[in-house]
């Protein structure tokens, strides 16, 4: 998916949601279709191309019907990449209801998925924005499970950043999670093993010498307290900054609130 926002899970994550579907050698067409909701800014404005959700080849997602579970992988409209097939099924996962989750490493069972405590990116743009759909027919909609933290960091002192790593005390923000429609939105209810911590890693440290974004995947919530730290490569923090008092921070589900910090 290209949502030239958003994070790649842990490998481990991606065994974890790949043991819970069904994934034989036989592959087949099962007529599923998927589709999305935009994403906006603060101000609501829709993100274009660039900085949006757009399927890609090979972006897969786990569907549950009737009768089991199956993996299947996208390919996208070219009059319109919001809108792909899903094709190649490991496994026909029976009648509707569906539900379904994206990307397929966060799915757990038919309602329930895993946000990692740790995100990663090649270039501070998040990658995969978790979603999830439920239908009666196999026209799935794909709608977003979180909101995103975009926090723009500029220096021209400190060396290439390694990681972020984001602290709310009091909130949970990642964890095991129940995930089911409610109206038009998803809801979200914990489970288990939740933290109130998120990391991203970056794959190679990246300079912020002339300003650059750095996403990560949060829970609907107003925040009351927050705490970013900033790493190197050797996985020292190089900058700390944290939230004013009397101060709080809006995450809201299918949008980006933005930071933007000159260390």
């Amino acid at each position: 998916m290209k949502k030239t926002l958003l994070s790649i899970f842990s490998v481990m994550t991606l065994v974890m949601g790949m043991t819970s579907c069904n994934k034989d050698a036989k592959e087949e067409n099962y007529g599923f279709t998927a589709s999305m909701e935009a994403v906006t800014d603060e101000d609501g404005k829709t993100y274009i191309d660039g900085v949006n959700v757009n399927w890609e080849n090979g972006d897969q997602v786990a569907i549950y019907g009737s009768t089991g579970c199956g993996i299947f992988t996208a390919v996208p409209h070219n009059d319109n990449l919001t809108i792909a097939d899903l094709t190649n099924g490991s496994a026909n996962p029976g009648e509707a209801d569906y539900s379904s989750f994206y990307p397929v490493s966060i799915s757990n069972s038919k309602h329930q998925f895993t946000m990692p405590a740790v995100q990663t990116t090649t270039d501070g743009q998040l990658k995969y924005f978790p979603m999830y759909a439920e239908s009666d027919t196999k026209d799935l909609l794909y709608k977003n499970l979180l909101g995103a933290l975009k926090i723009h960091l500029t220096s021209a002192t400190l060396p290439a950043v390694k990681a972020v790593e984001i602290t709310t005390p009091g909130f949970i923000i990642n964890g095991t999670y129940t995930a089911k429609m409610y109206g038009a939105a998803p809801t979200m209810r914990l489970d288990a093993n939740g933290t109130s911590t998120t990391r991203l890693e970056c794959e190679t440290a990246l300079s912020i010498a002339n300003g650059r974004d750095f996403f990560i995947a949060m829970p609907h919530a107003t925040y009351t307290a927050l705490q970013i730290n900033v790493y190197d490569e050797d996985n020292n923090v190089i900058a700390t900054k944290t939230l004013k008092a009397g101060k709080s921070i809006q995450i809201h589900r299918s949008q980006v609130t933005n930071i933007n910090l000159s260390l």
